[in-house]
């Protein structure tokens, strides 16, 4: 199997994703049967009975429409070169910066939110949408969602992911395993070693030396399958450069968006700073969108470690550093567009499933929009934005992590509900094994000092 799925699932994701590129794949996203890129298959051949050889070939004839360029029609423009991205995007807001005491309390509240708002969302991670979700949390009294959910409906006869038990109602005593947090360490130990002058080599040999292969998943697992199968015979810097897009149809998944993180802490009220250390992060193994993902919750957030920000300059700094003409951008507007005509979380999710629904479960596109609308109907209250997050369903732990990373950055440590941030006892456990196991407040106290340190070095340099 070629890292993270079967031949089949990769051609059919493919093909989805070439079209939502813009590429003539055919009239719309949807596979149609018989495939013309499977032209040595007999005539009457069932889509079940095709062999992993074939799909294997005729993901090879799929991959070659990208020769014949964009659909005419095709309204977006979405470059992946940090100068092209910038280029089309919107003016940065203007913002204040914070004194060091304000920025270690921001700072805190952006680790603990994100800790909070991935615990919240970890058991529902398992394809629920809105009404699935509404209609468990009714069945345990519990809805709307006010606290950590319950493991088990008695009247349902069913219950919540048993893997994530540590993150249910009762037995919440630290935050548990979980990619999420683990990408934002590792972004943490990478700074630490390397500074700010990382190489996508960087970036892949960090991932070898820290996470199991089974603990990545979409464009990250695949690029940790292509690192480790590197060819002797070609020439190394050739085959990172295309890391991101061979045999990888998650390149535009919120996999970037939940790398991005540690980037937006490093560089308060600076979102281009922050995007573009986002951007040199990311694009080992993501393209277009799924690198605007990761641009986008580094600006929001680097524009959320400001002083006073409002939820409008959080927005700016996230769509100051992505194209104007890109997917993203126009989700962004349509949600705001959306929430601004009805002010109905439930009424605009739903409006999301109908436009974005399609997409995979762990597509940036849908899941970003959750996000935004989190954050919207959430207006800076971490309770309703991290609940409202968890509630659209989805990929819920990535959407509530990010939604109350920013929101506890903007809002700081202090105003978190005691109730998401006393269960944790500022403890985080983790496969990464540069860190293993420790405390919230240490990785608070090391992002703190690794922004000093990298700070003095922007001085030193400036000065020499």
């Amino acid at each position: 199997m070629p890292g993270n799925a079967s031949w089949k699932e990769i051609f059919q994701l493919e093909y989805q994703q070439l079209f939502e590129e813009g590429y003539p794949v055919g009239k719309d996203a949807t596979l149609v049967w018989p495939c013309p890129y499977l032209p040595f298959l007999e005539e009457g051949t069932r889509i079940e009975d095709v062999s992993a050889r074939d799909w294997k070939r005729g993901y090879k004839n799929l991959w070659k429409v990208r020769q014949k360029g964009l659909r005419p029609d095709y309204p977006f423009v979405e470059p992946d070169d940090y100068p092209g991205i910038i280029a089309d995007a919107q003016a940065p807001p203007a913002l204040l910066p914070l004194g060091e005491t304000e920025y270690a309390e921001k700072v805190k509240g952006a680790w603990f939110g994100r800790c909070a708002g991935v615990v919240l969302g970890k058991p529902f991670e398992s394809g629920l949408d809105r009404p699935a979700i509404k209609e468990y949390l009714e069945s345990v009294d519990a809805y709307p969602l006010a606290d950590f959910a319950p493991l088990h409906s008695d009247k349902l006869g069913k219950g919540l992911r048993q893997d994530c038990m540590a993150s249910t109602r009762g037995h919440v005593h630290y935050v548990q395993p979980d990619d999420d947090i683990h990408y934002t360490i590792l972004s943490l130990l990478l700074t630490e070693k390397k500074g700010l002058s990382f190489s996508a080599l960087d970036i892949g040999q960090l991932l070898l030396d820290n996470i199991p292969y089974h603990w990545l998943f979409s464009a990250t697992r695949q690029a940790y399958y292509h690192f480790v199968n590197i060819e002797e015979d070609r020439p190394l810097d050739n085959q990172i450069r295309q890391m991101s897009t061979k045999i990888n149809p998650w390149r535009e998944g919120i996999n970037g968006a939940i790398r991005a993180d540690f980037w937006g802490y490093i560089a308060p009220g600076e979102p281009r700073r922050a995007a573009k250390l986002a951007h040199q992060a990311i694009r080992f193994n993501t393209a277009k969108n799924g690198i605007y993902g990761a641009m986008f919750v580094a600006g929001c957030i680097s524009a959320a470690l400001s002083r006073s920000p409002t939820l409008e300059t959080i927005l700016q700094g996230g769509l100051s550093v992505i194209p104007q003409k890109s997917r993203l951008a126009s989700v962004v507007e349509q949600v705001t567009g959306w929430y601004a005509g009805c002010h109905d979380w439930v009424t605009v999710c739903d409006k999301i499933y109908d436009q974005y629904g399609h997409l995979p479960f762990s597509g940036c596109l849908n899941n970003m929009a959750w996000v935004v609308l989190a954050l919207i109907h959430g207006q800076l209250d971490f309770s309703r934005t991290i609940t409202t997050a968890v509630m659209c369903g989805t990929d819920t732990d990535c959407t509530a992590g990010t939604a109350g990373s920013i929101t506890g950055a903007a809002v700081g440590y202090a105003m978190l509900d005691p109730r998401w941030i006393l269960p944790l006892n500022d403890r985080v456990k983790t496969v990464v094994a540069g860190f293993g196991e420790g405390t919230i407040t240490d990785l608070v106290k090391r992002t703190v000092a690794a922004r000093q340190l990298n700070t003095n070095r922007d001085n030193l340099q400036s000065d020499s």
